[in-house]
């Protein structure tokens, strides 16, 4: 006995817990209310009355209730019109329907008037308390999928709200813009080869240069130089010419299943392999886990990814591995370029970086000659060019320090992040 009481009580509460709000009861039958309320009080479930359908409808613009049981016959305003005008302000209102005819026809308009269930009169307890267990149990998945698609809803708001602050910072004080963008621009310029080196070497050939007859006497070895930085310089200038097409370019994007794509980029990482030796490193490639479909202009896309490993291969520490790996995550198709970075010199990029190396000619770190030549973007537009390209595909970009736990000590890294939307 003890039990069975326990275990009734329990059910009351959970109930209580779960159908917060009381539920309606619409009943023109005095007898018929009084019963109704001595089975909610039985089933542990609070409610109010109303005598018909306009009096109801006053309560429900009034007060919130879980759901309503509702009569059909009734004076002043019948069970159907009441309905169809509580549909009209609480189109997902939970509605239980009584009805004395328990024919197919009678139980199919019934159900007509977009009510969750029905109860044949005259109503027996056990077949009242299944009913309301339906009910409850309806408004618990209603409450959870709410609750489900809320917290997806602010995680995504948080994420846009993130990216919008990310933006506004990026484009806050026009003017401090300009300044840091020319100082940029300035120390790229003097930084490694190109047009600084050219500029050093043309000033130590004015100091040493011999005059014979109208002709100049020049060190071999100095005019050697010149003529090596004239390449990197004139690479540079059609980088910066490339980056400006992608900008005012329209895209012509096809559709590619993401299979396709992945056997795309192993092919395209192939050009760093040559140059993994020298710093001892690993190339690790995507597998993919599952399939969707994608609209890209696959060579321009390609492209990004090809200066984010290079980026990555840079900087990255001797003696370990450089990743690219995919997933998928929000709506978006995710190719994740992951190295790891020594704390010194490099420090990897780090949160106050993260929106600055994105803006042209922003470097942290000066240019690494021994891959000079590979780079399509210099003067420290490879990233923007990156940022822009998956901005033309409704991308995003980003690039982040993180800890990388996958080894036998916990490690500093940058993950380089390159997300398609999914069609």
């Amino acid at each position: 006995m003890t039990n069975s009481t326990s275990s009734l009580s329990k059910s009351k509460l959970e109930r209580k817990s779960i159908v917060r709000d009381p539920i309606l009861i619409v009943e023109d039958k005095l007898e018929n209310t009084l019963m109704l309320e001595a089975l909610c009080d039985e089933f542990g479930i609070q409610y109010q009355s109303a005598s018909n359908g306009e009096e109801a409808l006053e309560m429900a613009k009034a007060n919130k209730y879980s759901f309503y049981i509702v009569d059909l016959m009734m004076p002043v305003m019948d069970g159907p019109t009441f309905i169809q005008r509580l549909k009209e302000f609480q189109p997902d209102a939970t509605i239980l329907v009584q009805t004395a005819i328990d024919s197919t026809e009678t139980v199919i308009e019934v159900m007509k008037l977009g009510v969750f269930d029905y109860i044949i009169k005259p109503i027996l307890p056990d077949q009242f308390h299944k009913a309301l267990s339906k009910a409850v149990d309806y408004r618990f998945l209603k409450a959870s999928e709410a609750a489900i698609l809320e917290a997806e809803s602010l995680k995504l708001r948080n994420q846009l709200e993130w990216l919008t602050y990310k933006e506004t910072r990026r484009k806050a004080g026009d003017e401090s813009w300009e300044k840091s963008s020319i100082h940029s621009l300035q120390t790229s310029l003097s930084q490694g080869s190109g047009i600084g080196a050219i500029i050093s070497l043309l000033d130590m050939i004015k100091t040493e240069m011999k005059e014979d007859g109208d002709n100049y006497l020049i060190n071999k070895s100095m005019m050697n130089l010149v003529i090596e930085n004239q390449e990197i310089t004139k690479n540079l200038l059609k980088g910066l010419t490339q980056l400006l097409e992608i900008i005012n370019q329209n895209l012509e994007k096809k559709k590619i299943k993401a299979s396709e794509l992945v056997e795309k980029i192993k092919h395209s990482a192939e050009f760093i392999i040559p140059y993994l030796e020298k710093k001892g490193l690993r190339l690790a490639l995507p597998v993919l886990k599952k399939e969707v479909e994608l609209d890209i202009e696959v060579d321009l896309f390609l492209l990004a990814l090809e200066e984010v490993i290079l980026n990555a291969y840079k900087y990255c520490a001797s003696k370990t591995s450089l990743e690219v790996f995919t997933s998928i995550n929000q709506g978006y198709f995710c190719v994740v370029v992951k190295n790891i970075v020594d704390e010194r010199p490099y420090g990897g990029v780090d949160e106050k970086h993260e929106s600055l190396v994105l803006q042209p000619f922003f470097r942290i770190h000066p240019p690494v000659e021994s891959v000079s030549h590979l780079e399509k973007f210099g003067l420290g537009l490879g990233l923007t060019a990156v940022d822009q390209i998956l901005r033309k595909h409704n991308g995003l970009f980003f690039i982040h320090n993180a800890k990388d736990h996958t080894g036998e000590q916990v490690r500093l890294c940058v993950m380089s992040e390159l997300l398609l939307p999914i069609q």
